[in-house]
């Protein structure tokens, strides 16, 4: 072998002994601010996962059990300044899906009927401030002649009830239309809440009777 195939050290070191592995080299061409957005991304991901998770926890049915749903009825009913107008909650199954609680005006008697399935707190309480909202308009105006257009500030039933629970804080107001009967538009609360303002006591006609002034929160 001749002279010119031998390497001196300093050039096998440079061939064969002092390259850096192929992904110690990719890595160093990668700018730090990159990097920096990787890991601010990833973090942003995870945060949105666990918030979404939070909040499909919080939004889950919790409530199961009829003695459950009537416990939480009744808490909620205690809490409300309309809640002396229900006489009591039953739980059962409604044959009707659309249909989450009913009261009934033939004649009215303050009882509040729940369906037997799976609620979460919030959809409950807003439930129960709907069927609260009817026993008002029972006790106001339901045992009187007054003309439609007089009752409840003419608005529909319905849209009187969803604004009762706007007025004790389950509920918001309607921003665009819902395509159901069920809303509360802002200028249907402003005329539930002038409507009951105009109320001075309201007197329950079924069960032991009582008259109560009319206190909006």
């Amino acid at each position: 072998m001749s002279d010119d195939n031998i390497f001196t050290d300093e050039e096998y070191r440079e061939l064969f002994v002092d390259v850096e592995p192929l992904t110690e080299q990719r890595r160093r061409r990668v700018p730090a601010w990159l990097s920096v957005l990787g890991v601010l991304l990833a973090v942003a991901m995870l945060a949105g996962y666990f918030g979404d998770l939070v909040t499909g926890i919080q939004t889950s049915p919790s409530i199961r059990e009829p003695a459950d749903i009537r416990a939480f009825a009744l808490d909620e009913i205690a809490s409300s300044p309309w809640g002396w107008l229900a006489s009591d909650v039953v739980v059962r199954d409604l044959e009707e899906p659309r249909v989450g609680a009913y009261v009934t005006n033939a004649p009215p008697d303050g009882i509040i009927t729940v369906d037997l399935r799976p609620w979460n707190e919030d959809r409950l309480d807003e439930l129960i401030d709907h069927e609260l909202g009817h026993l008002v308009d029972f006790a106001v105006w339901g045992l009187r002649g007054d003309s439609p257009e007089g009752r409840r500030g003419g608005l529909r039933s319905e849209a009187w009830a969803e604004c009762s629970a706007v007025g004790a804080g389950t509920r918001r107001v309607d921003q665009r239309d819902p395509d159901t009967e069920y809303h509360c538009f802002a200028n249907e609360f402003e005329v539930w809440e002038q409507t009951m303002s105009a109320i001075d006591e309201i007197c329950r006609p079924w069960g032991p009777p009582e008259c109560r002034p009319v206190t909006l929160n």
